[in-house]
């Protein structure tokens, strides 16, 4: 367990936890005492539950389902509520790619499909754990942006980027709005990571605009997650936080 960090007898929600960032947050907040709700598309988060209950002895659920329904949103809140009493950290991960195009050729269902989960999930899930953290005087909530979401880049699809962008603006006005009831929001954005959703990208590019020469890793996002969880991190919120290396400033 981490000498810093200690969650013991915490709550996180994590969604789209069944791999890369989310996977690895997962594990981070395991690793600091926390019990966990995970959720996922894939039935994988099933299996990385026992990997985790195996490994640092803290209690999972589970929910298979689909983070861009607002009753899966409420769902996952009511098992935190139900089988732990509390709800302290959410971190609202699940999102997906898009698909480069000139705005002509960008079919409406392709806008609505990323808009859907990579922000109205977001929106759907804030909503519940906003009251469900009030229950017991407050929380964190931490959303994933992007680095696209602080700033267009070149190849970038237009629905990832503004979707990203919005994530960024809802971050903001919810660490404004519930501050003061003992609420924290914030957005990690992350740069280039590693992780299955990246897979099939010219790393070469970002490696060439990354100051520290190598690309990030889950792992890193994962614990600058739960960082910013922690009591170290009290008196952040509303902050969009880029996570990329250096990589903006190029």
């Amino acid at each position: 367990m981490s000498s810093i960090t200690d969650f013991s007898g915490k709550v996180a929600i994590i969604t789209g936890a069944a791999q890369g960032i989310g996977k690895a947050a997962a594990k981070a907040f395991a690793e600091a005492g926390a019990n966990l709700v995970i959720t996922d598309l894939s039935a994988n988060v099933n299996d990385l539950a026992g990997d985790i209950i195996n490994e640092f002895n803290v209690k999972v659920e589970t929910l298979v389902a689909d983070i861009s329904k607002p009753d899966t949103a409420k769902e996952i809140c009511d098992i935190a509520i139900e089988k732990f009493g509390r709800l302290d950290f959410a971190f609202n991960n699940a999102g997906i790619g898009g698909k480069p195009a000139h705005v002509k050729d960008l079919a409406d269902e392709q806008w609505l499909n990323v808009i859907n989960i990579n922000l109205n999930s977001v929106f759907y899930c804030i909503k519940q754990q906003v009251p469900a953290m009030l229950k017991n005087g407050g929380g964190v909530i931490i959303n994933n942006s992007s680095v696209c979401g602080l700033r267009p880049i070149d190849g970038s699809s237009i629905e990832y980027t503004a979707a990203k962008h919005a994530v960024v603006g809802l971050t903001k006005q919810i660490a404004v709005n519930h501050g003061a009831e003992g609420i924290r929001c914030n957005a990690v954005c992350p740069g280039f990571i590693a992780t299955p959703l990246t897979a099939d990208q010219d790393t070469d590019w970002f490696l060439s605009r990354i100051p520290q020469k190598r690309l990030g890793t889950a792992e890193d996002i994962g614990k600058m997650v739960r960082s910013l969880c922690s009591d170290d991190s009290s008196y952040v919120n509303g902050v969009a936080l880029q996570v990329d290396g250096g990589y903006l400033q190029t």
